[in-house]
């Protein structure tokens, strides 16, 4: 049984995601036992067949149905998947786990301190995507900044992945 609905079978973050950090009743509750992803093939496969945290545990890794689960996929945090697979594989499931609780917090700072409406998805993808050091260096910069903060940190997030040479859109 899955321990952790923070991290999916596939990878992902669920923290970072802007469905988990949402407040509407669609509200995703992770990847896990108490969440609704039994609809998903990679949990199914993963967890209730194969009894495994995530796909890091699987020794048939990288498979047929990982590879083909994001071939028409336009998620953006699903670009992590396979990166955050091959970490979990490198230092476990536990050490992945707090480097994301790491990006969590800074996530939900920023949405705290700096969301001008309308910037959770856009946040939850810098979040998933940009290194922790560049995103901490934006939270300390931004705080000696004059004005509206709020709008002046979505122009410095989008000029850092710009930089960064990370897209915060939807794939197509």
């Amino acid at each position: 049984m899955k321990k952790s609905a923070l991290v999916g079978c596939c990878g992902i973050s669920c923290g970072l995601c802007p469905r988990f950090q949402s407040k509407a009743k669609s509200r995703c509750l992770g990847c896990g036992p108490d969440a609704h992803c039994t609809y998903c093939p990679i949990f199914r496969c993963s967890s209730m067949k194969r009894n495994f945290e995530t796909c890091a545990d699987c020794p048939e890794f990288p498979c047929v149905k990982f590879a083909k689960w994001f071939d028409g996929d336009s998620f953006v945090t699903h670009s992590k998947c396979l990166p955050n697979i091959q970490r979990i594989k490198k230092v476990g499931a536990k050490d992945f786990l707090k480097e994301q609780k790491e990006r969590q917090k800074l996530l939900e700072l920023m949405l705290a301190k700096y969301n001008p409406g309308q910037c959770v998805s856009m946040y939850c993808l810098a979040c998933a995507l940009i290194p922790v050091d560049s995103l901490k260096k934006a939270l300390k910069q931004i705080e000696s900044a004059k004005g509206d903060k709020a709008k002046a940190f979505k122009v410095l997030i989008s000029e850092l992945a710009k930089k960064e040479k990370i897209s915060l859109k939807l794939r197509k």
